[in-house]
């Protein structure tokens, strides 16, 4: 069996080395041949992870037999094009994976189905200002097709709307941006698994944002169990359900950013893909169920044995983190010691992921993560002891010595 993992960073290095293991052979697909994924894939093809054309080339050299991406959310477009043209397996349809990758369209199925989410405007360049009427300022921009919260801005009057419309198209291939109502709220995330329509939740997590205004949701860590499960925990699962259904997510991996403040729950956006924080080494450590292995069954059947999803006891007990750090501006020189990281009793995995040498500007995105650790935890307290202890351990130095890591809860 010849598996096409569509994109090579970090993200999807795990998923790399499961799939060898399990005895697939690997291609991956990127527009750099320097990735980590393409350096212990068995073969790599150079594309553009957006361009189906590239990528359907690529497959058909290869001549592979399946298809997937993690932790990423505009190539999920890309191979359910390339399932098609291939006839080979992917789970949702290229509808619905326009819907869960393009805002331009997510947005009114929102409307269409009763979803909750914030006022919104889709707006091109040279917009009326009857065009957000509607609408109550501060407001938030951002590309339509876009990842990594790429472009995205929060602004407060229509002349920084007009000033920002430029910068927040170059991350897109559309002429369209999404303009929505700002909410003063916290965010969570839901990772689940669809199974032939039917939504099994698996974890509902806390996604600690830190704003640097105008750029704002740069998350800097998942948090388990979710401080708002209490109250809202049986809402989540049953709107979760309700977006399955209004977006025929058929078969696939679900993840889902909510928004809670004072009017409630507002759905921020919809993916059908492994989350993006390491979801797919954090997931099977906490709850037990392998949310790869399930994805790669997804790859080369089109369906899953859905007896670990059935069998499981939602929520999960237990307690965990995963931290994803940033640096003061400034150029690294060096980085710490991850292995004595990783020794520490609960932590699952970690890494740094900028090389010496990188010059760190504004915190502006999640491009300018420097690395990760996953752990878990026996209590709440423990998980405070683990995180600062890893902390104290977090070594980045630039050229004149300094630490240059943040620390953020």
């Amino acid at each position: 069996m010849k598996l096409m993992i569509v994109g090579g960073g970090d993200g999807q290095l795990n998923a790399v080395r499961r799939a060898k293991r399990k005895g697939y052979t690997v291609v991956v697909s990127d527009m750099n041949p320097n990735c980590p994924g393409a350096l212990e894939a068995d073969s790599f093809v150079k594309a553009d992870t957006f361009s189906f054309t590239e990528t359907l080339q690529g497959a058909e050299s290869e001549k592979v037999d399946a298809i997937m991406t993690l932790g990423t959310d505009q190539p999920v477009l890309t191979c359910a094009q390339v399932a098609a043209a291939l006839k080979i397996p992917f789970g949702i349809d290229i509808e619905t994976a326009r819907a869960v990758t393009n805002k331009r369209v997510m947005k009114p199925l929102f409307v269409q189905n009763n979803i909750p989410t914030s006022l919104f405007a889709l707006l091109q360049n040279g917009f009326s200002i009857n065009e957000i009427s509607e609408l109550s300022f501060p407001l938030v921009v951002k590309p339509v097709d876009s990842q990594g919260q790429r472009g995205v801005y929060k602004v407060n009057t229509p002349e920084e709307l007009t000033a920002f419309l430029p910068d927040v198209l170059s991350y897109s291939r559309e002429t369209t941006v999404l303009v929505e109502e700002f909410y003063p709220s916290e965010e969570i995330t839901v990772s689940g698994w669809s199974s032939a329509g039917t939504f099994y939740p698996i974890t509902i997590t806390d996604r600690v944002t830190r704003d640097n205004e105008p750029h704002i949701g740069v998350c800097t860590s998942h948090e388990y169990p979710s401080k708002h499960f209490t109250e809202y925990g049986k809402e989540v699962v049953e709107l979760s359900q309700n977006i399955v259904t209004s977006f025929n997510i058929v078969n696939g991996p679900v993840y889902i950013q909510m928004l809670i403040g004072s009017e409630g729950i507002k759905v921020n956006e919809v993916a059908s893909r492994i989350g993006g924080a390491y979801e797919d080494e954090f997931i099977p450590a906490l709850t037990g169920i392998d949310i790869l292995d399930l994805q790669f069954q997804l790859a080369e059947t089109g369906k899953v044995d859905e007896s670990p999803l059935k069998e499981f006891k939602f929520p999960a007990q237990g307690f965990g983190s995963v931290l994803l750090f940033f640096t003061r501006e400034g150029t690294i020189k060096e980085n710490g010691n991850m292995d004595t990281i990783q020794n520490i009793p609960g932590v699952i995995n970690g890494k740094y992921l900028l090389p010496p040498g990188k010059i760190i500007g504004k915190r502006e995105n999640s491009s300018c993560r420097a690395g990760f650790v996953a752990f878990l935890s026996k209590s709440s307290t423990q998980k405070e002891q683990l995180r600062q202890k890893i902390y104290t351990f977090l070594e980045i130095r630039n050229t004149e010595g300094e630490n240059m890591v943040c620390e953020y809860l």
